[in-house]
């Protein structure tokens, strides 16, 4: 499975390798990254590396997924972003987790709106949507500055969330840094 690598001013967002289990594994045992994803609970390494076999299957199965962000200027792992079919929706949604110190830079935005346009301009879709608790407002700043608006509130893996949406034409790629690079896993 070829996974594109794109390249944004501050981010390279690659495929997933195995060689990232580790600093998964450290991003997904802090207690407050996550916080507000499903279960609400640190994940054991044994548990990220099934999360690391999840985001490479689905890469497999749909054909679009979710990036390894690695942060330009410190070459680490800082977290995920990308495209995942939601099967309880049966739609496509820019999910997005990043660790702790790299909150509050802009970066789950500069992320999302690669993504989002990824989503667009290379898959063709016609929307997309976003998925947040509602206490998560850092997530509803991200959704909100790349053009996504409010739809609906709906209970979903146990969780009560809030529902956002973008069309194709309401999207505005902008004139950042986005460069796409087809590349083999």
């Amino acid at each position: 499975m070829q996974i594109p690598t794109i390249e944004t001013e501050r981010l390279t967002m690659r495929g997933f390798t195995p060689d990232d289990l580790d600093r998964l594994a450290e991003i997904l045992s802090n207690a407050q990254v996550m916080h507000y994803m499903p279960g609400g609970q640190p994940l054991s390494r044994e548990k990220a590396e099934a999360k690391l076999r999840f985001i490479l299957k689905h890469w497999e199965e749909h054909g679009f997924g979710w990036w390894a962000v690695i942060h330009k200027a410190e070459a680490q792992l800082t977290g995920w972003c990308g495209l995942t079919y939601v099967d309880e929706l049966s739609e496509i949604e820019v999910a997005y987790l990043f660790d702790r110190p790299y909150w509050g830079q802009g970066i789950g935005t500069e992320a999302a709106h690669a993504s989002l346009r990824y989503g667009f301009e290379e898959l063709n879709l016609d929307r997309i949507i976003a998925l947040a608790v509602p206490e998560n407002v850092g997530s509803w700043r991200v959704m909100e500055k790349n053009g996504l608006t409010f739809e609906t509130r709906l209970h979903l893996w146990d969780l009560d969330l809030v529902k956002y949406s973008i069309d194709r034409d309401a999207f505005q790629p902008g004139d950042g840094v986005y460069r796409l690079h087809q590349t083999c896993r």
